[in-house]
């Protein structure tokens, strides 16, 4: 996807106005979210990537097939609170993961841990 082209504003405002009334009161509801709703920090948002495995925000997002703009808008911003509850879920699973996994190797002493956390999926 393209980063956004401020001399598009024609053709995004015709295609507003070419919408219909649901889809106008959605944009205005997107609009809202993204601009009123509180956002997780940069600084909250370059922690949690980290606790998910990455080095940075550009390697998350190059992995997840991601385009480098929105690695700098969310450095810059932070994420929206749709995004934050996304990350919250997946951290919250990664750590479930790794609980679980320490727990079936105390009972069986079988190496789980170092063999997800060499293929990096922990």
């Amino acid at each position: 996807m393209p980063a956004f082209d401020p001399s598009d504003v024609k053709t995004l405002f015709g295609r507003v106005m070419g919408a219909s009334p649901s889809d106008i009161k959605l944009v205005a509801q997107r609009l809202h979210d993204h601009a009123f709703e509180p956002r997780m920090s940069a600084e909250e948002t370059r922690q949690l990537v980290v606790s998910l495995g990455y080095d940075s925000l550009d390697a998350f997002c190059s992995d997840i097939g991601l385009p480098a703009h929105i690695a700098e808008r969310w450095s810059r911003f932070g994420v929206s609170g749709e995004m934050k509850q996304v990350f919250t879920l997946l951290a919250g699973q990664r750590r479930r993961v790794a609980e679980a996994i320490a727990e079936f190797e105390s009972m069986t002493h079988v190496g789980v841990e170092d063999f997800l956390r060499e293929r990096g999926l922990i």
